[in-house]
């Protein structure tokens, strides 16, 4: 599985850890490696991290995200991680991402990533997928 504290550019994966990074504020370069790796344009980024385009233009190198939108983005490395995981490539994990799902009535989850309980219902149909639930 892909760490997440590797793709945000930490050093752990400890849930304390990931808490001291979402308060302090993750940086520029790590949201725009999970913007890479999730193969999304910027626009859809700043709508799943409740922030808008031009916020993330204006954001210099040595800039960090807000406590609320780097929680956002760590959630979003979370359910990328659990998606590679679950398919076995990130290629397929993208194309999921994208794809309209019958178990999350007719939603792709990319749709649903920029609330707490869609991350919630996304990460349940991952689980189900990997242990082979139907749903």
């Amino acid at each position: 599985m892909m760490e997440v504290a590797k793709l945000l550019g930490n050093s752990s994966d400890r849930p304390l850890d990931l808490i001291r990074l979402a308060r302090e504020g993750v940086d520029k370069g790590a949201m725009l490696q999970v913007q890479e790796y999730l193969g999304l344009s910027q626009k859809e980024l700043a709508q799943l991290l409740h922030l808008t385009p031009r916020t993330l233009q204006r954001m210099q190198d040595n800039d960090k995200l807000p406590s609320a939108a780097s929680g956002q983005l760590l959630e979003l490395a979370r359910v990328y991680s659990q998606a590679t995981e679950a398919l076995g490539t990130n290629t397929l994990a993208r194309q999921w991402l994208r794809q309209p799902l019958t178990a999350l009535d007719g939603n792709n989850p990319l749709q649903l990533l920029d609330t707490p309980v869609g991350i919630q219902w996304v990460k349940t149909v991952l689980g189900r997928l990997t242990y082979g639930v139907y749903s």
